[in-house]
């Protein structure tokens, strides 16, 4: 009988809210709300986000030069947490380290409310 791998629930919920934060930029940039370089700039940091956790993964399966979890929440605060949501889940790599966990949601928390700012409060973000 073949073996059939089941996608998990966490994997699930990360590609969600992936595809909700893209709509979401895709529509204010429709509107005309969301400058058109900063889609560019967010694809590029979700990109090396991701790029970053495959890469660290690997590394730690080989026990090689790892990329230090500073690094990873970095891209994430800068951005990049969507696709470090997706590479947590579907990579299976810093998802069940709560210490990790508590900081990598913390930088979420801190990108959001930086957007929201730079949106309310200037000309960044029209």
């Amino acid at each position: 009988m073949p073996e059939h791998r089941t996608v998990s629930t966490g994997l699930k919920l990360s590609l969600s809210v992936f595809v909700l934060v893209t709509l979401l930029l895709l529509y204010l940039d429709w509107q005309l709300v969301v400058p058109g370089w900063l889609k560019y700039l967010l694809l590029l940091l979700n990109l090396a986000t991701l790029f970053g956790y495959w890469r660290d993964k690997k590394a730690a399966e080989q026990q090689a030069w790892r990329t230090q979890e500073s690094t990873l929440l970095l891209l994430g605060l800068l951005g990049g947490w969507p696709a470090a949501l997706i590479a947590q889940h579907g990579f299976r790599h810093k998802n069940k380290k709560l210490s990790f966990q508590i900081l990598f949601y913390l930088t979420v928390l801190l990108s959001s409310g930086l957007f929201y700012a730079l949106w309310l409060h200037s000309t960044v973000l029209p």
